[in-house]
């Protein structure tokens, strides 16, 4: 039986730790607070498929205060993120999932400033769409950003067809498969929310699936075949969307 829908930020923690993917498929989150030193506190926090810390932080309304304590965090990681290895395989590269019911035009031009700084994704809950038993739940890129495809101008000419081609097949689907994030992850997000993930580092692509990262690292786009996979998955998603919505 899916789970009611949440009106109460009190409740949301607990929600998104069971549900993941709903931010980033792909991502693990732990129902821990992650103590970064004196006065210093994360209630939610998890990694990413490369091992980074993915620190939540769910703050009903913005003031500046919250602007200051995503700094001192990434600050505190950045600087002293040796003693938190066995928690993390990268702890000095921290990612800040800020979550939120609105944002005030001066908070979202601070926001801006904030994602060229350090990873950042801020995402805006709701109540539930007619309808629907889960959160409404959506990814605020910065308005200076210029979106996903921006981000393949900075590929290697090497890796740059494989992703071309997975892009071009998931936006030829119908209905097309939006892409979201102003810096990697790309997000595929379909009717249903969230249905895939493409990270990049100097290694090359990892597609994740939801869960992937538990007991699965992803798809690897090291060759056609892979992409070919990847594409085949994101059509069968569209297909049991449309089912479901029939």
């Amino acid at each position: 039986m899916p789970d009611p829908a949440i009106i109460d930020f009190a409740q949301l923690q607990s929600w998104l730790v069971a549900n993941p993917d709903a931010l980033e498929p792909g991502l693990v989150l732990h129902d821990k607070v992650l103590d970064l030193g004196p006065g210093l506190t994360v209630p939610i926090y998890g990694i990413d498929p490369f091992g980074r810390p993915c620190l939540c932080m769910i703050h009903p309304t913005l003031d500046s205060t919250v602007s200051e304590k995503m700094l001192e965090v990434v600050s505190r990681l950045q600087t002293e993120g040796r003693r938190f290895r066995p928690l993390f395989a990268l702890p000095s590269e921290p990612r800040i999932f800020l979550i939120t019911s609105s944002i005030s035009s001066e908070l979202r031009h601070r926001l801006d400033l904030l994602a060229g700084a350090f990873p950042l994704r801020t995402y805006v809950v709701s109540d539930a769409l007619p309808g629907e038993v889960i959160p409404n739940i959506h990814l605020e890129d910065p308005v200076s950003r210029r979106g996903p495809h921006s981000l393949l101008e900075r590929l290697p000419a090497s890796w740059l067809g494989r992703v071309e081609r997975l892009i071009n097949g998931a936006e030829a689907l119908q209905p097309s498969i939006l892409l979201q994030g102003h810096d990697w992850p790309i997000i595929f997000v379909n009717q249903s929310g969230p249905i895939a993930a493409l990270f990049f580092d100097d290694k090359g692509l990892i597609f994740t699936r939801p869960h992937s990262s538990q007991g699965n690292a992803g798809l690897r786009l090291e060759n056609d075949e892979v992409v070919d996979s990847a594409i085949d998955y994101l059509m069968r998603c569209q297909i049991n969307s449309e089912l479901i919505t029939a």
